[in-house]
């Protein structure tokens, strides 16, 4: 008897799924050396305690006085907003009627989708590791009323298809830009072109975003690693003790140095009860270090980290490259302050992927069109049990 679509569905889930996990892990830095939370999960959030006072009941005293009075450690809950990720891809009801008889030929079918969905969660993901949460793409220079033709500050994190909103960054409302457009051309690193046209004349307060997912993005170093952004619910104004320290140069580049870099991990130990355990940047950022110890004739120490990415290291720390990294920047960070939460169907594998199938069917029929589609979905977010055990270095020229 030929292949039923039970059967073609346990192609994907065994064979593919797992695969696309492992991608995930090993394409993304950040999340192949962090830890994984599986059980913080309260309802639809993360609930994360957070240690910030000592015990006080410490001191010395003379011979018959009384004893210091007795403290304890301090201790304040945070919670972690879930955040939903969804890929889905369609196999065509022909694919699936041609290929019935011969696994060998669906395999090869629904290969190339898999992978491709694989390689385009790997980098959403890596992009929002490096976010805020907002979801922010680009921020508008300046367009006119009425065209098509759109003008950013950087168009490095958008594709030429990709669904987006231009809209307001503090409400969402379009008014002047336009919601549920998409990129058409990408004419420059500054310039690109929609598929319809402005309502009016957006400026700097409106952003790019992709379609629907304004606010509803990972947190990502760009606000852990920051001193004004709002985290898990705990602002910086109210709890002091929750800021990351950001080291620039008042906007203006320079080069780096040792001293800069020795600087921000002397820093972060100072603040902290943490360690800093790797340095994450751009491609650009490492040349630079490169060429300065190339300049001076020293010895350029490497490093092999797991799933066999070689890099650079300073002071025993490795420098990791990753292509979302924000220009001129340094996340310093110790990666036992991160933790990876997500909420697993699968016990914890594949890093907390599952498939949509609550229904009973994980090939599911697409209304109106002779076609089936998978959707792989991952309820997770990116949080810290201490803030203040990273700094962000600023204003670095790249080579």
């Amino acid at each position: 008897m030929g292949a039923t679509l039970t059967t073609l569905a346990d192609i994907i889930k065994t064979q593919y799924a797992p695969v696309v996990g492992e991608m995930i892990n090993h394409s993304t830095p950040i999340l192949d050396r962090i830890g994984k939370d599986y059980d913080s999960v309260q309802g639809k959030d993360f609930t994360i305690p957070l240690h910030y006072g000592r015990n006080e009941g410490i001191g010395a005293r003379g011979e018959g006085s009384a004893l210091p009075t007795a403290g304890n450690q301090s201790y304040k809950a945070s919670v972690l907003p879930m955040r939903y990720q969804y890929g889905r891809f369609q196999i065509t009801g022909q694919t699936i009627k041609a290929t019935r008889n011969n696994e060998g030929a669906y395999r090869k079918a629904v290969r190339s989708e898999m992978e491709g969905l694989a390689n385009d969660m790997c980098d959403s993901l890596s992009r929002q590791l490096f976010g805020d949460g907002s979801g922010l793409l680009a921020t508008l220079a300046s367009s006119g009323s009425g065209t098509s033709t759109v003008v950013v500050d950087s168009t490095a994190k958008l594709r030429v298809g990709m669904p987006i909103d231009i809209i307001v960054k503090t409400t969402g409302a379009a008014t002047a830009g336009l919601a549920g457009t998409s990129v058409a051309t990408i004419t420059d690193g500054t310039t690109f072109t929609i598929s319809g046209t402005l309502a009016g004349s957006p400026a700097a307060t409106y952003g790019v975003y992709i379609a629907g997912s304004r606010d509803l993005e990972m947190m990502g170093l760009g606000g852990i690693v920051s001193a004004t952004t709002t985290v898990q619910g705990l602002d910086v104004s109210s709890y002091p003790w929750w800021v990351a320290t950001v080291q620039g140069n008042s906007g203006t580049a320079r080069a780096i140095s040792d001293t800069i870099l020795q600087k921000a991990l002397d820093t972060l130990t100072q603040n902290s009860n943490g360690k800093a355990s790797a340095l994450y940047t751009t491609y650009g950022v490492r040349r630079a270090y490169q060429s300065i110890l190339a300049a001076q004739k020293q010895f350029v120490n490497t490093m092999t980290l797991t799933g066999g990415f070689d890099t650079i290291a300073y002071n025993g720390l490795p420098i990791i490259p990753d292509k979302n990294a924000p220009s001129g920047k340094i996340f310093v960070v110790d990666e036992s302050k991160l933790k990876f939460y997500r909420m697993s169907d699968n016990g914890g594998e594949d890093n907390g992927l599952f498939w949509l199938e609550e229904d009973g069917n994980m090939l599911k029929y697409v209304t109106g069109y002779d076609a089936y589609e998978a959707i792989l979905c991952l309820y997770s977010n990116l949080g810290t049990t201490m803030r203040n055990a990273f700094v962000r270095i600023d204003d670095i020229t790249e080579a």
